[in-house]
């Protein structure tokens, strides 16, 4: 697995889709994920230090996790198949291990939320990763 961070929220105009590029800690390889601007939104929030009036379902998520007694141990992007991608959320409730199948962009708004680690399947990262030309995400 390759510990990732988000490295930027971006919109296309062309197709109305956004893109969450995120980049292992060495900034070697970009992962492209492309979402709903709603999902995009979701993400970019807790990046810009922004609260909504209303809670997002990310909110929500975090909200019941912590009502229940439990913890956001980490995300996994486990694996893309057909430019499907798929993630799993990690939790710990007394001491056990619970692992939810999950979206990439909803697991991904919960870690931000929650200071969680965001990993990658390395098989995912070779199939659908890009090599970063230089030290910095362009």
């Amino acid at each position: 697995m390759i510990q990732v961070t988000v490295e930027r929220v971006g919109f296309d105009q062309d197709n109305d889709q956004a893109v969450i590029l995120l980049a292992d800690l060495h900034k070697s390889y970009i992962l492209p994920i492309w979402v709903r601007t709603q999902e995009a939104a979701a993400i970019a929030f807790p990046l810009q230090d922004i609260k909504p009036q209303r809670p997002l379902t990310a909110d929500l998520a975090v909200d019941i996790i912590d009502k229940l007694g439990a913890q956001v141990v980490m995300i996994l992007i486990t694996e893309v198949k057909d430019e499907v991608f798929y993630a799993v959320l990690v939790l710990n409730h007394g001491g056990r291990e619970i692992e939810l199948d999950s979206r990439p962009s909803d697991a991904i708004a919960i870690a931000l939320r929650t200071s969680s680690p965001i990993y990658v399947a390395d098989s995912v990262m070779a199939e659908a990763g890009i090599p970063s030309k230089s030290t910095e995400v362009q």
